[in-house]
């Protein structure tokens, strides 16, 4: 049986088995969502993730993380834990890490447009008087 297609396109590495996504060696993949390059890491959790990521530590269990960056700053994070041998999880995970990456990403270059326009506008004023 396989998965559905993903609601966005994976551009690094090519995605040719379940859970519908694929990573490469150190578990890397990227992704193109809206318009965006999401960068996704997946690794086994540790102890040390347990206060960060409320993880086990323990187990199959992975951590999902999906990064947007523009002009090298970090905008949008996600993560998401989810069982290594369940890809239906993993998909889950993963769709979830996206979503939170992007909506944080747009939610922050709006942030920063307002701001940036605000800086403008207040230089403009300053200017004309």
């Amino acid at each position: 049986m396989t998965t559905p297609p993903l609601p966005f396109e994976q551009i690094r590495p090519y995605p040719a088995a379940d859970p519908g996504f694929r990573l490469d060696p150190n578990g890397r993949a990227a992704f193109r969502v809206s318009g965006h390059v999401v960068d996704v890491t997946a690794r086994y959790t540790t102890e040390g993730d347990r206060t960060d990521y409320s993880a086990t530590g323990e187990g199959d269990e992975v951590l999902i993380v999906a990064t947007v960056d523009v002009a090298g700053v970090t905008v949008g994070r996600g993560w998401f834990l989810a069982e290594w041998h369940n890809p239906y999880a993993m998909r889950d995970a993963l769709a979830e890490a996206v979503r939170e990456a992007i909506d944080g990403a747009e939610r922050k270059t709006d942030e920063m447009a307002a701001e940036l326009a605000q800086i403008r506008t207040k230089r403009e004023s300053e200017a004309s008087k």
